[in-house]
C-alpha cells in the first residue's frame, strides 16, 4: 500500500510511520481492558501519537455476536497495510455485555481498546466519543454489525494518501450497492438523502451517499470543532461543520446482517431530519445563506446597470449588449463571494480563483444562451420593447443561473 501523507504546505503535517507498541502475547485482560466514561468532551484534541496514524471507531450496543469476528477482521486488514493503527470500539453498556467480549480480544490482538460509556447512548455521540479518546493523526468509524466490509478500510486509507481531509465509502458510486434492500429501504435512504440536498445543498451535495457511516477524516480537519450530532449519521456533522476542502469517495457494498436484529428503526429517519434542521438554522449558516442572497441581488443589479448603459448610452446591440452586461454579474458574484459569502473557506490564490470563474462560466454558459434566446424571442416575435424583454429575461433565468453556477463552484466549501 501506499503511504498516506498530509497536505502540502501547512494545512497537514507528514505523518510519521511506526508501529503502535504490542501487548505481549497471551495477557489476561486487566483492570484497564475496558475504560469506563460517562460525560465526553465535544471537542477534539489537536494532540495525537506519532506512533498511530490510524484511529478507528467501532461504536456498539448489543454486538456480541458480530464484534469478535468484526475485530479479527479489521486488524487482519489494519495489519496488512503496514500502518501504525488503534481500534477502538465504545460501547453504550450492552445488555450482552459486547463491551466485555471486546476486553477479552484486546487482550489477546494488539492496537484495541475498549471503551464502556456509562448513562450515555447513540452512536454519533459513541462516534465523537471515540474520537476524543483516540490517538492517530487520522480518523475514523466503521459499524460494528458486520454489515461495513473492512477490507474497504484499506481503500480508505489509499485515498487519504491523495491530499484528502475525508475519505467516504460510498453505495452510490460504481462498484458500490447494497445487498439484499427492500425497495422501501431503498425509497427511504433515497428520499433521505433528496431531502439533504433540498436543505443543505452545499453539505450534501458534497458526497454521494451522506448517510454513510464508513468513512476517515483527518484529526485536524476537525480539531476544536464542538460536534453535536442527533441521531447516528455523523458525516454531516464533519462536512458541516469540519474545516473539510477535498472530499474522495471509494466503493463498497452494504451487507446483510448475519447476527443479531437490525438498529434501524422510523426514529432513525426521524432524528436524521432534526439534524438536517439544526444545521440549516446554525446562526452561522444562516449568516452565509443571507450574505449568499445579498450577492444574488447585487450581481442582478450590476447585469441590469451594465445592460442599460451599453445598450442605451453606448448604443450597441441588442444580444451583444445583454451577454456583456450578464458577464458583469458572473464576476461580480466570483468576487464577491470569495471575499465576503465564503471569506476564510474559499482558497484565496489567484489560480483558485480563475478555477471558480472558469467553473461559474462553464456553468452558465448554457443558461446565459437561453436568456439571449428569450430577448430576442420577446423582441422579434412578440414585438416587446428591448429594456423589458431584458428585465423579463433577466427575473425569468438569471437567479436560478447565479444559484447552479455557485453551488456547483462552492460545493467544496461550507455553505
Amino acid at each position: 500500500m501506499s503511504g498516506v501523507r498530509g497536505h502540502a504546505g501547512d494545512h497537514h503535517d507528514p505523518i510519521r510511520w511506526r508501529r503502535p507498541r504490542r501487548t505481549p502475547a497471551g495477557a489476561t485482560v486487566t483492570d484497564d481492558a475496558v475504560v469506563e466514561v460517562g460525560d465526553h468532551p465535544t471537542a477534539i484534541s489537536a494532540e495525537h501519537d506519532p506512533a498511530v496514524v490510524l484511529s478507528l471507531v467501532v461504536p456498539t450496543y448489543d454486538e456480541a455476536g458480530n464484534i469478535e469476528p468484526l475485530l479479527r477482521s479489521l486488524h487482519g486488514v489494519l495489519t496488512d497495510s503496514q500502518v501504525g493503527f488503534e481500534i477502538l470500539v465504545v460501547d453504550d453498556d450492552s445488555p450482552d455485555r459486547t463491551w466485555e467480549v471486546a476486553g477479552n480480544l484486546a487482550a489477546e490482538l494488539s492496537g484495541i481498546r475498549v471503551i464502556r460509556r456509562i448513562g450515555a447512548s447513540g452512536l454519533a455521540t459513541a462516534v465523537t466519543c471515540g474520537w476524543a479518546h483516540a490517538r492517530g493523526e487520522i480518523l475514523g468509524v466503521i459499524d460494528g454489525d458486520g454489515q461495513h466490509p473492512p477490507a474497504v478500510v484499506a481503500d480508505l486509507l489509499d485515498a487519504m494518501a491523495d491530499r484528502t481531509d475525508v475519505a467516504v465509502a460510498s453505495r452510490h458510486v460504481p462498484g458500490g450497492g447494497v445487498s439484499n434492500w427492500s425497495a422501501l429501504r431503498r425509497l427511504l435512504s433515497r428520499g433521505a438523502q433528496a431531502l439533504g440536498l433540498l436543505l443543505l445543498p452545499g453539505t450534501v451535495g458534497r458526497v454521494t451517499d451522506p448517510m454513510s457511516g464508513y468513512f476517515l477524516v483527518r484529526r485536524d480537519v476537525i480539531t476544536g470543532t464542538d460536534l453535536d450530532p442527533v441521531g447516528y449519521k455523523i458525516l454531516l456533522e464533519v462536512l458541516a461543520r469540519g474545516d473539510v476542502r477535498r472530499v474522495a469517495e471509494r466503493p463498497y457494498v452494504f451487507l446483510e446482517r448475519e447476527r443479531g436484529e437490525s438498529k434501524v428503526s422510523a426514529g432513525h429517519y426521524v432524528g436524521y431530519l432534526r439534524h438536517l434542521m439544526r444545521l440549516r438554522l446554525h446562526p452561522l449558516r444562516s449568516r452565509a445563506l443571507v450574505r449568499y442572497l445579498v450577492v444574488t441581488a447585487l450581481a442582478l443589479l450590476a447585469d441590469a446597470l451594465a445592460f442599460l448603459w451599453i445598450f442605451d448610452v453606448q448604443g450597441w446591440n441588442l444580444t451583444r449588449s445583454a451577454a456583456i452586461a450578464g458577464e458583469v454579474g458572473i464576476l461580480l458574484t466570483v468576487l464577491l463571494h470569495d471575499l465576503w459569502t465564503f471569506a476564510g473557506r474559499a482558497a484565496r490564490s489567484s489560480l483558485d480563483r480563475f478555477r471558480r470563474l472558469a467553473g461559474v462560466q462553464l456553468a452558465l454558459g448554457v443558461l446565459l444562451f437561453l436568456r439571449l434566446l428569450v430577448i430576442n424571442t420577446l423582441v422579434n416575435w412578440f414585438g416587446l420593447g428591448p429594456l423589458a424583454a431584458f428585465l423579463v429575461a433577466l427575473a425569468a433565468v438569471t437567479p436560478a443561473s447565479h444559484l447552479l453556477g455557485s453551488r456547483l463552484t462552492w460545493r467544496g466549501v461550507r455553505s
